[in-house]
């Protein structure tokens, strides 16, 4: 019994960690009205598409989630990142066009600029050696994880696509931090800070075989969650 409670609260600590950190910053009204060209740095892709078990009740027990494969047998033994592969699906690519053309839909002027970095999941440091481009800000967006995910054992079990993304838009003269935000959706955690957003019902599945059995909507429902993402962005820069 100790040893089951020890690795629960190991597994709490650790949860509780890994929430800390997330930078919100909200936009000012005035920071808008003077801003009109964005330099958007091109989205890494993310090293792997992933599906977490966390609603596996070892979970509950400090089991650390780990991927899985499909076992329907329309895609025996294969996983989200070798179905995202052969649907030619690219993640950062994507949501960088989707930006961009929800940027440029809001009025705004948007410049896309390359930067290397030496971590595809994490934003930049600092911004002093990027080139704007002539632009009056720079967003830098990071794809942390994207996938599927369960959620709970009992109260969350279905399967639903997951992805978390962090975004900080800089004054390109002063590297201040506009705005800044972190979206986590699909799967929520009360100990994670960020804004949560809701899968839609549709691209949710009652188990990993339903989850492998349609490649279709399995990726779909990751490309709803870029959607989704670059919407809430653009939202927040709405002059």
């Amino acid at each position: 019994m100790y040893r089951v409670l020890r690795s629960f609260v190991i597994f709490t600590v650790f949860v509780l960690l890994s929430g800390c950190g997330a930078d919100t910053v909200a936009v000012r009204p005035e920071a808008t009205a003077n801003m009109h060209t964005i330099a958007l740095i091109r989205i890494k892709e993310p090293a792997l598409y992933v599906a977490q078990d966390f609603g596996n009740p070892g979970m509950m027990f400090g089991a650390i989630g780990g991927a899985v494969a499909g076992s329907s047998s329309a895609n025996a033994g294969k996983n989200v990142n070798q179905i995202a592969s052969e649907s030619g699906f690219s993640a950062g690519e994507q949501l960088t066009n989707l930006i961009q053309q929800k940027l440029t839909t809001a009025g705004y002027k948007v410049k896309l600029i390359t930067v290397s970095r030496e971590k595809a999941n994490k934003l930049l440091e600092k911004y002093d050696s990027v080139d704007a481009a002539s632009a009056d800000a720079i967003m830098d967006v990071a794809i942390e994880s994207i996938g599927y995910a369960t959620e709970h054992p009992m109260l969350s079990p279905y399967w639903r696509p997951a992805s978390q993304v962090q975004v900080a838009l800089v004054n390109s003269h002063t590297h201040d931090k506009i705005y800044a935000e972190k979206f986590m959706y699909g799967y929520h955690n009360p100990f994670m800070s960020g804004t949560d957003l809701d899968a839609p019902k549709e691209f949710q599945f009652k188990d990993k075989d339903a989850l492998f059995a349609d490649s279709t909507r399995l990726v779909d429902g990751m490309q709803e969650s870029l959607d989704s993402v670059a919407d809430h962005i653009v939202t927040a820069l709405k002059k």
